[in-house]
Protein backbone atom coordinates (compact mmCIF):
# COMPACT_ATOMS: atom_id res chain seq x y z
CA UNK A 1 0.00 0.00 0.00
CA UNK A 2 2.87 2.36 0.81
CA UNK A 3 4.57 1.68 -2.53
CA UNK A 4 1.21 2.16 -4.30
CA UNK A 5 1.18 5.76 -3.01
CA UNK A 6 -1.81 5.40 -0.68
CA UNK A 7 -2.37 7.61 2.36
CA UNK A 8 -2.31 5.35 5.41
CA UNK A 9 -3.08 5.61 9.12
CA UNK A 10 -1.13 2.78 10.76
CA UNK A 11 -2.34 2.12 14.28
CA UNK A 12 -2.02 -0.66 16.79
CA UNK A 13 -1.74 -1.38 20.48
CA UNK A 14 1.50 -0.87 22.38
CA UNK A 15 4.10 -3.46 21.39
CA UNK A 16 2.61 -4.50 18.03
CA UNK A 17 5.62 -3.38 15.96
CA UNK A 18 4.55 -0.02 14.52
CA UNK A 19 8.08 1.41 14.72
CA UNK A 20 9.66 -1.63 13.07
CA UNK A 21 7.24 -1.60 10.14
CA UNK A 22 7.65 2.16 9.73
CA UNK A 23 11.43 1.83 9.36
CA UNK A 24 10.98 -0.93 6.77
CA UNK A 25 8.48 1.24 4.86
CA UNK A 26 10.87 4.22 4.83
CA UNK A 27 13.65 2.08 3.35
CA UNK A 28 11.32 0.59 0.74
CA UNK A 29 10.13 4.04 -0.33
CA UNK A 30 13.68 5.36 -0.63
CA UNK A 31 14.71 2.33 -2.69
CA UNK A 32 11.77 3.11 -4.99
CA UNK A 33 13.14 6.61 -5.52
CA UNK A 34 10.63 8.48 -3.38
CA UNK A 35 11.73 11.55 -1.45
CA UNK A 36 10.68 10.77 2.10
CA UNK A 37 10.61 13.03 5.17
CA UNK A 38 9.84 11.58 8.60
CA UNK A 39 8.58 13.91 11.33
CA UNK A 40 7.05 13.73 14.82
CA UNK A 41 5.51 16.13 17.35
CA UNK A 42 8.40 15.88 19.88
CA UNK A 43 12.18 15.76 19.68
CA UNK A 44 12.39 12.32 21.30
CA UNK A 45 9.82 10.84 18.91
CA UNK A 46 11.53 12.49 15.93
CA UNK A 47 14.87 11.02 16.98
CA UNK A 48 13.31 7.57 17.34
CA UNK A 49 11.99 7.67 13.75
CA UNK A 50 15.25 9.13 12.43
CA UNK A 51 13.73 12.43 11.32
CA UNK A 52 12.92 15.97 12.37
CA UNK A 53 10.28 17.65 14.53
CA UNK A 54 7.22 18.99 12.71
CA UNK A 55 7.78 22.50 14.07
CA UNK A 56 11.36 22.56 12.82
CA UNK A 57 10.68 21.23 9.31
CA UNK A 58 7.70 23.51 8.71
CA UNK A 59 9.06 26.49 10.69
CA UNK A 60 5.96 26.59 12.88
CA UNK A 61 5.66 28.97 15.80
CA UNK A 62 6.10 27.03 19.06
CA UNK A 63 3.43 28.83 21.09
CA UNK A 64 -0.32 29.33 20.76
CA UNK A 65 -2.91 27.88 18.41
CA UNK A 66 -1.79 28.07 14.79
CA UNK A 67 -3.75 29.53 11.86
CA UNK A 68 -3.02 30.49 8.25
CA UNK A 69 -1.90 34.00 9.20
CA UNK A 70 0.62 32.77 11.80
CA UNK A 71 2.20 30.26 9.41
CA UNK A 72 5.55 31.55 8.18
CA UNK A 73 6.99 32.34 4.79
CA UNK A 74 10.17 30.29 4.41
CA UNK A 75 13.43 30.75 2.53
CA UNK A 76 13.67 29.73 -1.13
CA UNK A 77 15.90 26.81 -0.13
CA UNK A 78 13.36 25.59 2.44
CA UNK A 79 10.55 26.07 -0.10
CA UNK A 80 12.34 23.83 -2.63
CA UNK A 81 12.83 21.24 0.10
CA UNK A 82 9.17 21.22 1.14
CA UNK A 83 7.98 21.09 -2.47
CA UNK A 84 10.16 18.14 -3.41
CA UNK A 85 8.89 15.87 -0.60
CA UNK A 86 6.86 13.01 -2.08
CA UNK A 87 5.98 11.17 1.12
CA UNK A 88 5.53 12.63 4.59
CA UNK A 89 5.61 10.18 7.50
CA UNK A 90 4.24 11.48 10.82
CA UNK A 91 4.95 9.34 13.89
CA UNK A 92 3.32 9.41 17.36
CA UNK A 93 0.19 11.06 15.97
CA UNK A 94 -1.73 10.61 19.23
CA UNK A 95 0.22 13.71 20.31
CA UNK A 96 -0.54 15.68 17.10
CA UNK A 97 -2.92 18.65 17.50
CA UNK A 98 -5.38 19.47 14.69
CA UNK A 99 -4.04 22.99 14.19
CA UNK A 100 -0.51 21.61 13.73
CA UNK A 101 -1.66 19.22 10.97
CA UNK A 102 -3.54 22.10 9.31
CA UNK A 103 -0.51 24.37 9.71
CA UNK A 104 1.66 21.90 7.81
CA UNK A 105 -0.80 22.17 4.90
CA UNK A 106 -1.13 25.96 5.23
CA UNK A 107 2.65 26.44 5.28
CA UNK A 108 3.00 24.44 2.07
CA UNK A 109 0.23 26.40 0.31
CA UNK A 110 1.39 29.78 1.67
CA UNK A 111 4.81 29.15 0.13
CA UNK A 112 3.50 28.05 -3.27
CA UNK A 113 4.10 24.32 -2.71
CA UNK A 114 1.77 21.38 -3.23
CA UNK A 115 -0.33 20.94 -0.09
CA UNK A 116 -0.71 17.79 1.97
CA UNK A 117 -3.59 16.80 -0.33
CA UNK A 118 -1.04 16.52 -3.19
CA UNK A 119 1.49 14.41 -1.24
CA UNK A 120 1.48 10.92 0.20
CA UNK A 121 0.91 11.15 3.95
CA UNK A 122 1.45 8.24 6.36
CA UNK A 123 0.37 8.54 9.99
CA UNK A 124 1.63 6.18 12.71
CA UNK A 125 0.40 5.97 16.27
CA UNK A 126 -2.07 4.70 18.83
CA UNK A 127 -4.92 7.02 19.78
CA UNK A 128 -5.22 5.21 23.11
CA UNK A 129 -1.75 6.37 24.13
CA UNK A 130 -0.62 9.83 25.21
CA UNK A 131 -2.62 12.77 23.78
CA UNK A 132 -1.34 16.26 22.87
CA UNK A 133 0.11 18.26 25.76
CA UNK A 134 -2.18 21.28 26.22
CA UNK A 135 -2.33 24.05 28.78
CA UNK A 136 -5.73 25.49 29.72
CA UNK A 137 -5.36 28.57 27.51
CA UNK A 138 -4.39 26.58 24.40
CA UNK A 139 -7.19 24.10 25.02
CA UNK A 140 -9.79 26.86 25.38
CA UNK A 141 -8.78 28.54 22.10
CA UNK A 142 -8.46 25.20 20.29
CA UNK A 143 -12.01 24.20 21.22
CA UNK A 144 -13.37 27.48 19.86
CA UNK A 145 -12.05 26.48 16.42
CA UNK A 146 -12.09 22.67 16.38
CA UNK A 147 -14.42 19.95 17.62
CA UNK A 148 -11.60 18.24 19.49
CA UNK A 149 -7.87 18.20 20.12
CA UNK A 150 -6.89 15.24 17.92
CA UNK A 151 -5.34 15.31 14.45
CA UNK A 152 -8.51 13.89 12.88
CA UNK A 153 -10.33 17.07 13.91
CA UNK A 154 -8.12 19.05 11.47
CA UNK A 155 -9.80 20.72 8.48
CA UNK A 156 -7.43 18.99 6.04
CA UNK A 157 -7.96 15.50 7.48
CA UNK A 158 -11.12 14.48 5.52
CA UNK A 159 -9.49 15.52 2.24
CA UNK A 160 -6.58 13.09 2.71
CA UNK A 161 -8.69 9.91 2.47
CA UNK A 162 -6.62 7.77 4.80
CA UNK A 163 -6.90 4.01 4.67
CA UNK A 164 -6.66 2.61 8.17
CA UNK A 165 -4.50 -0.37 9.03
CA UNK A 166 -4.28 -1.80 12.54
CA UNK A 167 -1.59 -4.16 13.78
CA UNK A 168 -3.36 -6.50 16.17
CA UNK A 169 -0.72 -9.02 17.26
CA UNK A 170 0.99 -7.90 20.46
CA UNK A 171 4.64 -8.94 20.29
CA UNK A 172 5.92 -7.30 23.49
CA UNK A 173 3.83 -9.55 25.76
CA UNK A 174 2.78 -13.19 25.41
CA UNK A 175 0.60 -13.83 28.51
CA UNK A 176 -2.98 -13.69 27.18
CA UNK A 177 -4.62 -12.82 30.53
CA UNK A 178 -2.22 -9.89 30.83
CA UNK A 179 -2.81 -8.80 27.22
CA UNK A 180 -6.61 -8.97 27.68
CA UNK A 181 -6.41 -6.89 30.87
CA UNK A 182 -4.18 -4.33 29.12
CA UNK A 183 -6.72 -4.12 26.30
CA UNK A 184 -9.47 -3.28 28.81
CA UNK A 185 -7.25 -0.57 30.29
CA UNK A 186 -6.53 0.73 26.79
CA UNK A 187 -10.29 1.23 26.29
CA UNK A 188 -10.60 3.12 29.57
CA UNK A 189 -12.22 0.20 31.41
CA UNK A 190 -11.35 -1.36 34.76
CA UNK A 191 -9.96 -4.83 35.40
CA UNK A 192 -9.74 -6.65 38.73
CA UNK A 193 -6.77 -8.49 37.20
CA UNK A 194 -4.38 -5.69 38.16
CA UNK A 195 -5.21 -5.82 41.90
CA UNK A 196 -2.89 -8.80 42.32
CA UNK A 197 0.08 -6.57 41.54
CA UNK A 198 -0.60 -3.97 44.25
CA UNK A 199 2.25 -3.92 46.76
CA UNK A 200 3.78 -1.88 49.56
CA UNK A 201 7.19 -1.19 48.03
CA UNK A 202 8.78 -0.99 44.56
CA UNK A 203 10.25 -4.07 42.89
CA UNK A 204 13.79 -4.24 41.53
CA UNK A 205 12.88 -2.59 38.22
CA UNK A 206 12.28 0.99 37.16
CA UNK A 207 9.55 3.08 38.81
CA UNK A 208 7.15 4.85 36.43
CA UNK A 209 5.15 7.79 37.76
CA UNK A 210 2.77 10.34 36.20
CA UNK A 211 4.49 13.43 37.61
CA UNK A 212 8.08 14.65 37.25
CA UNK A 213 8.18 15.68 40.92
CA UNK A 214 7.63 12.05 42.00
CA UNK A 215 10.34 10.87 39.61
CA UNK A 216 12.85 13.43 40.84
CA UNK A 217 12.13 12.58 44.49
CA UNK A 218 12.79 8.86 43.93
CA UNK A 219 16.01 9.50 42.01
CA UNK A 220 17.29 12.07 44.50
CA UNK A 221 16.53 9.94 47.58
CA UNK A 222 18.07 6.77 46.16
CA UNK A 223 21.20 8.58 44.99
CA UNK A 224 21.62 10.26 48.40
CA UNK A 225 21.41 6.87 50.12
CA UNK A 226 24.56 5.62 48.35
CA UNK A 227 27.71 6.08 50.42
CA UNK A 228 30.19 7.00 47.68
CA UNK A 229 31.52 10.11 45.96
CA UNK A 230 29.19 12.15 43.75
CA UNK A 231 30.33 12.36 40.13
CA UNK A 232 29.08 15.06 37.76
CA UNK A 233 29.13 14.93 33.96
CA UNK A 234 28.14 18.04 31.99
CA UNK A 235 27.12 17.67 28.36
CA UNK A 236 29.02 19.48 25.63
CA UNK A 237 26.43 21.25 23.48
CA UNK A 238 27.08 22.73 20.04
CA UNK A 239 24.60 24.48 17.77
CA UNK A 240 20.81 24.40 17.97
CA UNK A 241 20.12 21.43 20.20
CA UNK A 242 18.69 20.63 23.64
CA UNK A 243 19.32 17.59 25.84
CA UNK A 244 15.56 16.95 25.89
CA UNK A 245 15.62 16.34 22.13
CA UNK A 246 17.35 13.02 22.86
CA UNK A 247 15.92 12.12 26.26
CA UNK A 248 19.38 12.99 27.65
CA UNK A 249 20.52 14.83 30.75
CA UNK A 250 22.43 18.08 30.32
CA UNK A 251 23.98 17.34 33.71
CA UNK A 252 24.35 13.80 35.07
CA UNK A 253 24.85 13.35 38.82
CA UNK A 254 25.71 9.75 39.68
CA UNK A 255 27.58 7.58 42.17
CA UNK A 256 29.33 4.23 42.08
CA UNK A 257 26.59 1.61 42.51
CA UNK A 258 23.70 3.79 41.28
CA UNK A 259 20.94 2.30 39.13
CA UNK A 260 21.16 3.70 35.61
CA UNK A 261 19.51 3.27 32.22
CA UNK A 262 21.40 2.95 28.94
CA UNK A 263 19.96 5.32 26.32
CA UNK A 264 21.24 4.01 22.98
CA UNK A 265 21.42 0.74 21.08
CA UNK A 266 24.99 -0.49 21.28
CA UNK A 267 26.73 -1.99 18.24
CA UNK A 268 29.50 -3.57 20.28
CA UNK A 269 27.67 -4.86 23.36
CA UNK A 270 24.28 -6.46 24.08
CA UNK A 271 22.92 -3.18 25.42
CA UNK A 272 19.80 -1.46 24.12
CA UNK A 273 17.88 1.77 24.64
CA UNK A 274 16.12 1.20 27.98
CA UNK A 275 18.53 -1.44 29.34
CA UNK A 276 18.96 -1.15 33.12
CA UNK A 277 22.25 -1.59 34.93
CA UNK A 278 24.54 -0.36 37.67
CA UNK A 279 27.03 2.49 37.39
CA UNK A 280 30.50 1.16 38.23
CA UNK A 281 33.76 3.03 38.82
CA UNK A 282 37.00 1.06 38.54
CA UNK A 283 40.41 2.76 38.42
CA UNK A 284 38.85 6.05 37.24
CA UNK A 285 37.09 4.23 34.40
CA UNK A 286 33.29 4.11 34.11
CA UNK A 287 31.14 1.07 33.32
CA UNK A 288 27.56 -0.11 33.24
CA UNK A 289 27.14 -3.49 34.92
CA UNK A 290 24.40 -5.51 33.25
CA UNK A 291 23.85 -9.24 33.78
CA UNK A 292 27.06 -9.36 35.88
CA UNK A 293 29.20 -8.02 33.01
CA UNK A 294 30.88 -4.61 33.09
CA UNK A 295 30.63 -2.74 29.78
CA UNK A 296 32.77 0.41 29.34
CA UNK A 297 30.85 3.70 29.20
CA UNK A 298 32.02 6.20 26.64
CA UNK A 299 30.74 9.63 25.70
CA UNK A 300 28.44 9.50 22.67
CA UNK A 301 27.84 12.38 20.29
CA UNK A 302 24.17 12.81 19.44
CA UNK A 303 23.40 14.99 16.44
CA UNK A 304 20.25 16.93 15.65
CA UNK A 305 19.47 17.08 11.96
CA UNK A 306 17.10 18.77 9.56
CA UNK A 307 16.16 17.96 6.00
CA UNK A 308 17.88 19.73 3.10
CA UNK A 309 17.49 19.18 -0.64
CA UNK A 310 20.71 18.33 -2.45
CA UNK A 311 20.28 19.62 -6.00
CA UNK A 312 23.40 17.79 -7.21
CA UNK A 313 22.05 14.38 -6.22
CA UNK A 314 18.34 15.28 -6.42
CA UNK A 315 17.88 13.71 -2.98
CA UNK A 316 16.60 14.70 0.45
CA UNK A 317 19.40 14.60 3.00
CA UNK A 318 19.61 15.10 6.74
CA UNK A 319 22.10 17.85 7.66
CA UNK A 320 23.51 18.30 11.17
CA UNK A 321 22.45 21.55 12.86
CA UNK A 322 23.70 20.81 16.35
CA UNK A 323 25.12 18.15 18.62
CA UNK A 324 25.35 17.11 22.23
CA UNK A 325 28.10 14.91 23.66
CA UNK A 326 27.24 13.07 26.86
CA UNK A 327 27.38 9.67 28.52
CA UNK A 328 24.34 7.76 27.22
CA UNK A 329 22.90 7.13 30.69
CA UNK A 330 20.47 8.57 33.20
CA UNK A 331 19.51 7.70 36.75
CA UNK A 332 16.87 5.01 36.50
CA UNK A 333 15.30 4.53 39.87
CA UNK A 334 12.32 6.31 38.33
CA UNK A 335 11.10 7.70 34.99
CA UNK A 336 8.07 9.74 33.99
CA UNK A 337 5.42 7.80 32.09
CA UNK A 338 5.76 10.28 29.22
CA UNK A 339 9.49 9.52 28.90
CA UNK A 340 8.81 5.76 28.95
CA UNK A 341 6.62 5.69 25.81
CA UNK A 342 8.28 3.36 23.30
CA UNK A 343 10.44 1.57 25.90
CA UNK A 344 10.20 -2.01 27.19
CA UNK A 345 11.29 -3.34 30.62
CA UNK A 346 11.55 -6.67 32.42
CA UNK A 347 10.40 -5.17 35.74
CA UNK A 348 8.27 -2.07 36.37
CA UNK A 349 6.69 -0.45 39.41
CA UNK A 350 3.86 1.97 38.57
CA UNK A 351 3.52 4.54 41.36
CA UNK A 352 -0.08 5.79 41.35
CA UNK A 353 -0.03 7.42 44.80
CA UNK A 354 -0.37 10.64 42.83
CA UNK A 355 -2.93 9.78 40.12
CA UNK A 356 -2.50 9.91 36.36
CA UNK A 357 -3.70 13.18 34.81
CA UNK A 358 -4.03 12.30 31.11
CA UNK A 359 -5.94 9.67 29.20
CA UNK A 360 -3.66 6.91 27.97
CA UNK A 361 -1.09 7.48 30.71
CA UNK A 362 -1.99 4.41 32.78
CA UNK A 363 -2.13 2.17 29.71
CA UNK A 364 1.31 3.36 28.55
CA UNK A 365 2.76 2.65 32.01
CA UNK A 366 1.28 -0.82 32.45
CA UNK A 367 2.16 -1.93 28.92
CA UNK A 368 5.90 -1.19 29.30
CA UNK A 369 6.59 -4.51 31.06
CA UNK A 370 7.09 -7.77 29.14
CA UNK A 371 5.55 -10.18 31.67
CA UNK A 372 3.00 -9.74 34.47
CA UNK A 373 5.51 -11.25 36.93
CA UNK A 374 7.56 -8.09 36.49
CA UNK A 375 4.74 -5.67 37.43
CA UNK A 376 4.19 -3.93 40.78
CA UNK A 377 1.62 -1.20 41.47
CA UNK A 378 1.70 1.31 44.36
CA UNK A 379 -1.55 3.08 45.31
Amino acid sequence: MVLAGKNIFLSGKAGTGKSTITKIAIEALKEAGRKVAAVAPTGIAANNVGGQTIHSLFRLNPFGVLNFETCNYVSSEKRRLLDVIDTLIIDEVSMLRPDVLDAMHWTLRKNGCNGLDKKQVILIGDLKQLPPVLNDNTRAILYEIYKGDSFFDANIYPKLNFESLELDEVLRQSDMDFINALNLCREGLKSEYFRQFVGEAPNAGVILAPHNATVQAYNKANLAAINSDLLVFDAVVEGNVKADDFNLESRIEVKNGAKIMYLVNSKDAPLFNGALGEFIVKEKQYFIRAHDIDYPLETVKFTKKEYVFNKATNELELREIGSISQLPIKLAYALSIHKSQGLTFDEVTVDLKTPCFQKGQLYVALSRVRKPEGLRILI
